[in-house]
């Protein structure tokens, strides 16, 4: 009775958003029980959402920033050949143009399945390295055709005679290259009764095909999965 002598009281229009809202909530609450799935496209640069179980690209796409930026950037700095050595970063670059970098791809060596997300973290890979001004990657189907050409296995590549071989088979595809770029993804695991802490490090190693040196870039990120109530109490706060 309450009920009806409040909205009788209301205009035809209030009358009408009520029930429009009143149903729709009713609508809301009868489907959330049901095992229904709804999709929403949503702006690019929202931010991302951030997995219950595993990581997602709220992890690996600004550890793959990060550790990009920070390789290149000592790439930049260093001399291709002996015959660089003294030479500045703007030398260097007038002198060989472009770099061109071969990317074999990322290993998963953690403790999760990455499922689809190793494949879209090394196209995000390639695609930042092609941003640089400074570097260019090797087409990945390209590479793929050169493994396969010469039969060797990614690992083989950490061998001079097999990246010599490599190095050969890519030259004759009409795609030689300055460094080869291998990336891998490591994970290490706390507990604390039911709940968790995993450190996420993604390592690049970068290999000059010329001399034989490689450098490296390491980032780390955690992540907590929280199920008792205090430790998502202490997350929030």
């Amino acid at each position: 009775m309450k009920t009806f002598v409040l909205i009788s009281g209301l205009s035809n229009s209030a009358v009408g958003i009520f029930f429009a809202i009143a149903f729709t909530v009713s609508a809301l609450l009868t489907s959330s029980g049901c095992a229904t799935q709804k999709g929403k496209i949503v702006d690019p640069n929202s931010a991302d959402r951030i997995g219950s179980h595993r990581a997602g690209s709220e992890i690996y796409d600004p550890a793959a920033q990060a550790a990009v930026n920070g390789l290149l950037e000592q790439a930049a700095r260093t001399p291709v050949v002996l015959e660089d050595s003294g030479k500045t970063v703007a030398q260097i670059a007038e002198d060989y143009g472009v770099r061109r970098i071969c990317f074999v791809g990322v290993e998963n060596a953690g403790g999760e399945e990455m499922g689809d997300l190793r494949e879209n973290l090394s196209e995000s890979i390639r695609t930042m390295i092609t941003q640089s001004e400074q570097f260019d990657v090797v087409d990945s189907r390209l590479v793929s055709a050169g493994l396969r050409d010469t039969g060797l296995r990614v690992d083989d590549l950490l061998l001079p005679d097999k990246r010599s071989k490599f190095a050969a088979a890519l030259g004759e595809l009409d795609a030689p290259f300055d460094y080869l770029l291998f990336a891998k993804v490591t994970t290490a695991t706390t507990r604390d009764n039911v709940d968790s802490q995993v450190k996420y490090s993604l390592t690049l190693d970068l290999v000059n095909v010329h001399t034989g040196a490689s450098m490296r870039e390491t980032v780390e990120l955690k992540k907590h999965y929280n199920r008792s109530a205090l430790a998502k109490i202490k997350d929030v706060f």
